[in-house]
């Protein structure tokens, strides 16, 4: 009821709720790394560069040479060659020397099978005796 003094009087209905809201949040991401690792050397100082010659030579043996000084060079895995000297005599100069010689160990081989097919034909004639008639021809499956 209202009245204008008490303004509204009474208690109003307990309401209970019917719906029920389930609320849930899923976050998903996905991290990528890619990595890449670049090495450089750096000599010592005062000693001389290693050569710098192809990967399939290796060289590790020409760190740390100081001049006059010699290092040995050979072929990396997977090659094949005989080892040689590389000579540093100064720095300005850095290492001399050539090769080595490598080849690969690994070889493809190509087979190649021939076949040869001989056909022989054979050819009779048959020449009649004299004051006898050749006999007929009648075809080749035919016995005359």
């Amino acid at each position: 009821c209202y009245d204008l003094e008490d303004n509204f009087v009474g208690s109003g209905p307990d309401c209970i709720s019917t719906t029920t809201t389930t609320s849930s949040t899923t976050t998903s991401s996905t991290i990528t790394t890619t990595t890449t690792t670049t090495s450089t050397t750096t000599p010592i100082p005062g000693t001389c560069y290693p050569p710098v010659i192809g990967q399939d030579k290796d060289t590790s043996l020409c760190s740390g040479i100081f001049p006059p000084g010699t290092c040995t060079v050979s072929c990396t895995s997977g090659y094949l060659g005989n080892p040689v000297v590389y000579y540093c005599y100064s720095l300005e100069d850095m290492f001399v020397g050539s090769g080595p010689d490598c080849v690969p160990t690994t070889t493809t081989t190509t087979t190649t099978t021939a076949s040869i097919t001989t056909t022989t034909t054979t050819t009779s004639t048959t020449t009649p005796m004299n004051g006898t008639c050749y006999p007929p021809v009648i075809g080749q499956d035919k016995d005359t």
